[in-house]
């Protein structure tokens, strides 16, 4: 008996042979399978895909148009008015020689427009008449400053940030 050995290249004799590609009835419905699974993976990335860009655009639209706005941020304080020395008559023929420098609000006013008239009046009214005693204690200077800026910040509303004693001097 003669044996015919197969000469062509990748085949081999005997059971444990691979069928060739694509020649197969099995092959083919695996092939089916295999594209309707991937068939499936895009519908899911699809949705996805979808699912993200609806919530980003949900997340849009709740940011601009449906958020309240938050409380404006506090002011902060800008440029600085150095008004001039004034003195002052106290009781009992003392006098009193005292400067302020007021800080203004950012960008609400500028030093250059702002106008140190009424700032002035506020100052006399404060300060006028009082005894030395009245205006030689921390805390009576404190006091007084913290009415002179509620009165400023009354006269020049919005505009005024602090106020600072720069000079204060009692003879």
């Amino acid at each position: 008996m003669a044996t015919i050995t197969d000469q062509r290249k990748g085949a081999s004799a005997g059971p444990n042979r691979t069928p060739p590609k694509g020649g197969d009835a099995k092959d083919g419905k695996d092939e089916g399978a295999a594209e309707k699974t991937k068939g499936g993976k895009k519908i899911i990335l699809i949705a996805i895909v979808a699912v993200l860009l609806l919530a980003a655009a949900g997340g849009g639209v709740y940011f601009f148009f449906l958020k309240k706005p938050g409380p404006p941020p506090p002011p902060e304080g800008g440029a600085m008015v150095q008004m001039d020395a004034m003195t002052l008559s106290l009781s009992e023929g003392h006098f009193l020689k005292v400067q302020i420098a007021i800080q203004l609000v950012k960008g609400k006013a500028t030093a250059e427009t702002f106008e140190t008239v009424q700032a002035s009046q506020i100052l006399i009214d404060t300060f006028s008449n009082r005894g030395v005693a009245e205006l030689t204690t921390d805390k009576a200077r404190k006091s007084l400053t913290a009415q002179v800026l509620a009165a400023l910040k009354k006269a020049y509303p919005g505009e005024v940030f602090d106020v600072f004693l720069t000079q204060f001097v009692i003879q």
